[in-house]
């Protein structure tokens, strides 16, 4: 399928938490621009479920590494309607108070959407919408300290709060349903270290080239 026939191409990242499957999507949408390719990341952090009618401290005690706690559907609709050429209005999610606040932002339709995010390959329907999927795969160590560092630096978490999450939800469930859905993936990416992987960025880029010539 061409270009002409299929405007929109859809790129599928998943992998455990710090993984950096933020970092590479930003750093895909970068370079695909600096060579005339519209972009925007699709995340899946923004279609957490909203807990507005639990007390806060109800809601801090949720599991939020669960695929249960994604509205899949209203991300799928979403992605779809971006894929159709239609504006959204996306969620946006505040995890200093875990739910949704109550403006919510327009995302104009791109050419190409980064959908990322620890269940971006586990929902079928997402899957089904995904042009290329890939899965970034980092080793525990470096994985958790960049966890520790951003739910600190962005998410105001203490550091008890954050170990007990780490041992209680994080890992768990990465084993349960994140790391499994690997399958799914059409191309894995060993991320060791910070450096970004050069090879597969600039392979990325090269296919985005290719599809929009």
């Amino acid at each position: 399928m061409n270009h002409k026939e299929k405007p929109h191409f859809v790129i599928g990242v998943a992998g455990s938490s710090g993984s950096g499957k933020t970092t590479l999507a930003t750093k895909l949408v970068t370079q695909c621009a600096a060579i005339g390719i519209s972009g925007q990341i699709f995340s899946l952090d923004s279609y957490y479920r909203p807990l507005d009618h639990m007390s806060f401290e109800e809601r801090k005690a949720q599991n939020y590494d669960h695929p249960d706690s994604i509205d899949s559907a209203l991300a799928v609709n979403q992605l779809r309607d971006l894929c159709t050429g239609k504006a959204i209005q996306q969620p946006v999610y505040d995890f200093k108070i875990h739910t949704r606040r109550k403006e919510s932002v327009t995302c104009m339709p791109t050419q190409m959407v980064v959908v990322e995010g620890l269940y971006a390959l586990y929902f079928q329907e997402l899957l089904d919408l995904c042009d290329f999927k890939i899965f970034v795969s980092t080793d525990i160590v470096t994985a958790v300290l960049r966890r520790v560092q951003r739910d600190i630096s962005e998410r105001g978490r203490d550091i008890e709060g954050i170990k007990h999450q780490i041992l209680a939800t994080v890992l768990p469930m990465f084993e349960t349903y994140v790391k499994p859905s690997q399958r799914n993936a059409h191309f894995s990416i060993n991320w060791e270290g910070e450096e970004i992987p050069t090879k597969a960025t600039v392979g990325l880029v090269r296919m985005m080239r290719d599809h929009f010539r």
